[in-house]
């Protein structure tokens, strides 16, 4: 009896019951959090909070949707730190935020030029924070506008951008960033991260509708500037990221104005860092297989000169959008965001060791040679051009 009484006490001091338990209606469940400063450096936390019942009636039957309202509710809330901030919503909500269902983080433009590292802080140390959220840079407007945009295909905004982000994780449009992305770059020397940007696009000064395109150039936890499509394909290009996207040029192998499509099927890309004494020099080679979707002159493809002119044309494209993306980084905000002086520390540690010191004045007049391979393997299932008689 005293061994089965002992026993009982050991697995009684083992059990931890549910002390923990959160009933789910009491839980506000999170789609969509913003955080951003105002001018009066006052940390400001957006939420895109579900409405249960509305949402249950919306996607019911007979037409009852209509009448429900909106099936979210969006709330705000300021504070000295965002860990207050995100306190003071137990002033105003009858339940507690639930955010593991969470998968963006929208960083307002104010914040993320005067630096994001608090809110990092933040989010990385509370746990119901997923460190695979998205981190998106909102430009255009701000989170309030958001977090009310009206026209969407999805019930409510939240959810359209994040089909955006898995969208272009696909089509390589746009840059694709999460937290443990960032925080990983952040503790790489020398190298500086790049965050997916959602513009909000207005009408007479009403948001309309977002695009999440682009990227924003951080220079450690502080954004410098905000990169176009373009700039920010050739970044993609340089760091093996560009996968099933399109390449569209505006002339013909002979000169002419057209448009001509492309998909890419296949690409991969090197850096190689050149080392002359204390010159400094990068290699940059590119390596993509393409097919052809749509053109709107009249070329046979069948004649193998114009296969290779096509090609050419691919090459050119490429090589102008990562030769913009360099004098974007390189030379406008002189970021080191492809990650040049990692890879001079990893072939050449002991030139690099003299060098880190000095790679911020350095890196901004490093040459970088850039090539380009395209290969064009399918025209689509015609070859020759419709010829109407």
């Amino acid at each position: 009896m005293k061994r089965v009484l002992i026993l009982f006490v050991i697995l009684s001091l083992l059990l931890t019951g549910c002390w923990d338990k959160r009933e789910i209606n009491e839980l506000a469940f999170v789609q969509g959090i913003g955080m951003d400063i105002d001018k009066d450096k006052m940390c400001n936390i957006t939420v895109q909070v579900l409405k249960p019942a509305n949402l249950a009636t919306s996607s019911g039957g007979g037409g009852g949707g209509a009448a429900a309202g909106k099936p979210y509710e969006v709330y705000s809330s300021r504070g000295v730190d965002f860990a207050k901030a995100f306190s003071n919503f137990n002033t105003e909500l009858s339940r507690t935020l639930f955010l593991q269902h969470n998968e963006i983080i929208f960083i307002g433009e104010n914040l993320a030029r005067s630096g994001i590292y608090s809110m990092l802080d933040f989010v990385t140390r509370n746990p119901e924070f997923r460190r695979t959220s998205y981190l998106v840079v909102v430009s255009g407007g701000t989170l309030d506008d958001l977090m009310k945009l009206s026209k969407n295909v999805e019930k409510y905004p939240y959810r359209e951008i994040l089909g955006m982000i898995q969208n272009q994780k696909n089509t390589s449009s746009a840059y694709v960033c999460d937290i443990n992305h960032f925080v990983e770059t952040l503790e790489t020397e020398k190298v500086q991260p790049i965050v997916g940007r959602l513009e909000i696009v207005k009408k007479d000064g009403e948001p309309q509708h977002a695009r999440f395109v682009g990227a924003a150039a951080f220079k450690y936890d502080k954004m410098v500037g905000l990169l176009s499509e373009q700039e920010t394909k050739g970044i993609m290009w340089m760091d093996n990221l560009i996968k099933n996207t399109s390449l569209v040029v505006d002339k013909g192998p002979k000169g002419d104005k057209t448009h001509i499509s492309f998909t890419i099927i296949k690409a991969n890309s090197s850096i190689t860092p050149k080392v002359n004494g204390e010159d400094v020099s990068f290699d940059v080679k590119i390596n993509f297989d393409s097919n052809m979707i749509e053109q709107n002159s009249r070329y046979n493809l069948t004649d193998l000169k114009m296969i290779k002119g096509l090609e050419d044309l691919q090459q050119e494209k490429v090589k102008g959008e990562v030769l913009d993306a360099l004098n974007a980084v390189q030379k406008k905000y002189k970021v080191d965001s492809v990650g040049f002086g990692q890879k001079l520390q990893e072939k050449y540690p002991k030139v690099w060791e003299k060098l880190k010191g000095r790679w911020d004045e350095i890196y901004p007049n490093v040459k970088v040679n850039v090539s380009v391979k395209a290969t064009l393997k399918r025209s689509g299932l015609t070859s020759k051009p419709i010829e109407p008689r």
